[in-house]
């Protein structure tokens, strides 16, 4: 089935639809920003799980992070080193930026007791999350 596909400057698909789209309809959606694609698809691609490859001329899934976490519980002053983390990866603690990621392996000292929160969001991936969990005694 041929869908018509607007998306934005970064590639993300806005909206799409399998009904005629007429010259017009693309062009208001060009006045806003929005560029048009038609492509033979088995399905419609969701918003939130595709995106338009670089050369423009077809879609791609959204990726998975696949992270490695040496231990989830530690005690007051260890270290849980985390594998996996593509580059421009904003992580957040407790729903606070802590900083973005640029490479290698990712640290982090438990200064303080309690249970925290990681996200991780980056461009084109699935936003995940993490518990980690840091005990006043081992």
């Amino acid at each position: 089935m041929i869908y018509n596909i607007f998306y934005d400057t970064n590639k993300n698909i806005n909206w799409c639809s399998s009904g005629d789209v007429t010259a017009g309809i693309i062009s208001d959606q060009a006045s806003v920003g929005l560029s048009h694609l038609a492509l033979d698809l088995a399905q419609i691609p969701a918003c939130d799980d595709w995106y338009i490859n670089n050369t423009e001329d077809g879609v791609v899934a959204y990726h998975s992070f696949d992270l490695t976490y040496s231990a989830t519980t530690i005690a007051l002053d260890g270290t849980i080193t985390i594998t996996g983390c593509p580059a421009s990866t904003e992580i957040f603690l407790d729903n606070v930026s802590a900083g973005t990621y640029s490479s290698g392996d990712l640290t982090l000292t438990g200064s303080m007791s309690g249970s925290f929160q990681l996200k991780f969001v980056k461009d084109k991936y699935y936003d995940t999350h993490q518990q980690i969990i840091v005990a006043r005694n081992s």
